[in-house]
């Protein structure tokens, strides 16, 4: 259970990584932990947790960025950038962080749905328009000895929504999938 809470908080503290830049973060004003609400204790904690998984290989270096009303409560770089060189861990290190951007996405909806600027049944037609009349693949092939790669596509019943997207149930595909007709 520790172990699920402390990866939570790497989760946000990564999270907030990757929406603030360094840029961003050096004109930001510095402020101690406890003066926008977080404890030095317990995100000393965090850092000793990620000490550890850096020490059991798990990972080979992490940055923390926790910011709070405007200012940074918490900066910290740790391991290795790139272990094979020994290079340290830059607190301007770039990461790749391929489906985490769902969650941190999601989350940024979630607020905005909290402050009732979005509804979450609402087509997400209405604001990416290019996702208002989506068409779906059907199983009928016009021809069985035609292009297996050819579908017959048909409107769908509905339209994507933005509770579609989070859940990954709006049937949107990546394009690295192969040589598929989706």
């Amino acid at each position: 259970m520790k172990r699920r809470i402390c990866a939570g908080i790497v989760f946000v503290a990564l999270a907030w990584l990757a929406l603030a830049s360094v840029a961003v973060a050096d004109t930001l004003p510095y402020a101690k932990p406890e003066e926008v609400g977080f404890s030095s204790e317990r995100l000393g904690r965090v850092t000793e947790m990620l000490r550890t998984n850096i020490a059991e290989g798990e990972i080979p270096g992490a940055v923390l960025l926790i910011a709070r009303h405007g200012k940074i409560a918490y900066f910290e770089s740790l391991g290795l950038l790139d272990p094979q060189a020994k290079i340290p861990m830059s607190k301007d290190a770039i990461f790749r962080i391929y489906s985490m951007s769902k969650p941190i996405t999601t989350v940024a909806a979630m607020m905005l749905f909290e402050d009732a600027r979005l509804a979450l049944s609402e087509p997400v037609g209405k604001y990416l328009p290019a996702l208002t009349k989506m068409q779906v693949a059907t199983d009928n092939k016009p021809d069985p000895e035609a292009d297996p790669h050819k579908i017959t596509t048909i409107p769908a019943n509905r339209p994507i929504s933005i509770q579609d997207l989070m859940r990954h149930t709006s049937g949107l595909t990546y394009g690295f999938f192969g040589d598929t007709p989706v």
